[in-house]
């Protein structure tokens, strides 16, 4: 019975017999269920790699597995099939399917193709410095007779050309992973096309000292006068 009837629709000598085939059938189940409680447990015993059993309470063997063998074991793990996971979000998506057959050249519809293969490219985008020219306006007030110098925006005030994102690279990579002066510029010109000399490089160092004694300074003066305002 795979559909319940319309009981409404049934007569009592209908609904009589429905009632001894129910009945029959979980006297069925009854004695399956009885079988197999019956049976031995074949399932393996719970250890730490089947279950949530702790490794403190698995299975421990006496011979322990060399260096070399933990190694292989270590390789072994990993998604099935081994490379890595398609990603969520790709910045673009590449359709390639054909037009006509490569053999013949019968036309082929795009409905007749099946997807075979899926895979990312992934490679870094261009890296190049974003240079902003600055033109800086001024003149004299015939009102008040007055010099004047249009503002800039902030980070744009004349002085170093390298900005503070540029010091903040160099000086990461400087002090960070230790990279000499030299293999500075190198890096900077190779890797970022930024061309910059050594005596460049120290000058905006300096710069950042500069503006971090300053930073440390208005702080101890922030701290100190905080706390005489505490014991006054």
């Amino acid at each position: 019975m795979k559909k319940l009837p319309d009981l409404k629709q049934l007569s009592d000598e209908a609904k009589d017999a429905l009632i001894v085939e129910l009945w029959q059938e979980i006297q069925k189940l009854r004695a399956a269920l009885t079988t197999d409680e019956s049976k031995p447990d074949s399932s393996p015993a719970k250890t730490s790699s089947n279950s949530s059993t702790p490794p403190s309470k698995g299975f421990k063997p006496n011979i322990k597995p060399s260096k070399r063998e933990g190694l292989k074991r270590q390789k072994s793990i990993g998604r099935a099939g081994g490379g890595r996971y398609l990603h969520p979000e790709p910045d673009q998506i590449i359709i390639a399917q054909i037009k006509s057959c490569p053999q013949c050249g019968e036309t082929v519809t795009a409905r007749a193709q099946k997807l075979q293969a899926v895979y990312d490219k992934i490679e870094l985008p261009p890296i190049r410095p974003i240079v902003s020219r600055i033109e800086r306006y001024g003149g004299r007030c015939t009102c008040c007779q007055t010099d004047y110098l249009a503002p800039v925006p902030p980070g744009m005030e004349p002085g170093s050309p390298f900005g503070s994102s540029i010091q903040s690279l160099v000086t990461y990579l400087r002090y960070t992973h230790a990279i000499g002066y030299e293999r500075l510029s190198g890096i900077l010109a190779e890797v970022f096309g930024l061309k910059i000399s050594e005596g460049a490089i120290a000058n905006l160092l300096g710069t950042v000292k500069s503006s971090l004694d300053d930073l440390c300074k208005s702080d101890t003066t922030t701290i100190a006068t905080g706390q005489i305002n505490l014991l006054g």
